[in-house]
């Protein structure tokens, strides 16, 4: 295409009070890119007004994109789960698309869905929990810069905590961390979507359901967001330097199940005491039991001074604290954020029982043990279960 040929073109896409079509504007993207390769020199020979007008189109070109996001099943296909995009198109899934301003970022909470095998990508603990929440956020700046690829060394330096919190229930206690979540996320096209999934949330609908989103962590921290131990409440704190913001999950409260959750908090909250709350509960709660009656063998074998497995030499790190007292625990690319109370009682030293963070598959699993020794220096390590 000769110059003249392609400045008249141009010229004619912003001479129309209408959005450019797609197909034009990549057309156009993409002979300006390969002019620009084949000849250095040619952007020096566009006129004034003519560069004008390329910056015109190029900006209102990113801002349609912008509001093109993928849908929750587009993400769950481009990370190859099409048992979880097809879910996502299900009549049970619930359709949300809010977004929300916090930081440096733009955040949108496209969907959600729960249930049971859902995903081709099963997670260890649906063995004993098999019902499953799924959510996809999307997340932008709001400079309109994109956001670092995964293969980029920027990626991932301004990490984000990404949530469900239960109304009522200390979210340092009850998070996706403790309701042995995860996450999986992909940048396209300059926006980050990830997929995060952890123990089924309905059983909660009744009380209220947050989804959290702070960043400079993918831990919860107490300095993001306020919890009202009167009232239950969970607000994000409005003088947190980076992000921080709670969406409420438009649950079925119809769907919430009081016996079960309160099963559930008893099991994650009081493993020691799950037993005995649980022994008049029908067969269909037997897996359950067999999953406390291990957690429970494993804490008395420490009580005892018994080993549990092998600990791996490499991961026997001390611990470093953040502002409010809780403790941190890095090993590799893990690491674990709790509060102090929550692992050992007032002037205990030895191994903690108390909570005992578990992780693994296909019959091998980890466990996170932490002590405390008579100077009250307190140390974490991993332990590979016999």
């Amino acid at each position: 295409m000769k110059d003249a040929d392609w400045e008249r073109l141009l010229k004619q896409s912003l001479a129309s009070a209408a959005e450019p079509e797609e197909n034009l504007n990549q057309s156009i993207i993409h002979q300006l890119k390969e002019r620009s390769q084949m000849k250095p020199t040619y952007r020096k020979r566009l006129s004034a007004g003519l560069l004008a007008a390329v910056l015109l189109l190029v900006l209102s070109i990113s801002a349609y994109a912008a509001t093109q996001l993928f849908s929750p099943k587009q993400v769950a296909e481009h990370l190859g789960d099409q048992l979880l995009a097809d879910a996502f198109e299900s009549k049970d899934a619930i359709q949300i698309n809010q977004s929300m301003v916090s930081g440096d970022y733009r955040f949108t909470l496209h969907g959600l869905v729960s249930g049971a095998g859902l995903s081709e990508f099963s997670h260890s603990s649906e063995d004993i929990y098999p019902d499953r929440a799924y959510a996809v956020v999307s997340i932008t700046r709001q400079d309109g810069k994109p956001m670092p690829n995964t293969d980029d060394p920027e990626y991932g330096k301004d990490p984000f905590f990404i949530s469900p919190l239960i109304k009522g229930q200390k979210p340092w206690q009850v998070n996706i961390v403790t309701m042995n979540g995860g996450y999986n996320e992909i940048v396209i096209d300059g926006v980050l979507y990830r997929i995060i999934e952890c123990d089924q949330v309905e059983m909660f609908a009744d009380r209220g359901v947050y989804l959290a989103i702070s960043s400079g962590t993918t831990f919860y921290r107490n300095e993001a967001f306020i919890f009202d131990e009167k009232t239950g409440e969970i607000r994000a704190r409005e003088d947190y330097p980076g992000a921080s913001l709670l969406f409420d999950l438009p649950l079925d409260a119809a769907k919430a199940d009081h016996a079960k959750a309160e099963a559930y908090l008893e099991a994650l909250l009081n493993p020691s005491s799950s037993q005995d709350s649980r022994s008049n509960e029908d067969s269909s709660d037997a897996e359950d039991e067999e999953w406390v009656n291990w957690i429970n063998d494993l804490r008395a074998k420490i009580r005892n001074g018994e080993t549990i497995g092998e600990t791996l030499s490499a991961s026997i790190k001390e611990v470093t604290y953040d502002a409010s007292g809780n403790i941190i625990y890095t090993y590799g690319d893990r690491s674990l954020t709790m509060s102090l109370h929550d692992l050992f009682e007032e002037g205990q030293i030895g191994f903690s029982d108390r909570r005992l963070p578990i992780s693994g598959g296909d019959d091998i699993y980890e466990a996170l043990l932490f002590h405390r020794d008579e100077n009250g220096v307190i140390t974490g390590r991993v332990v590979v279960l016999d």
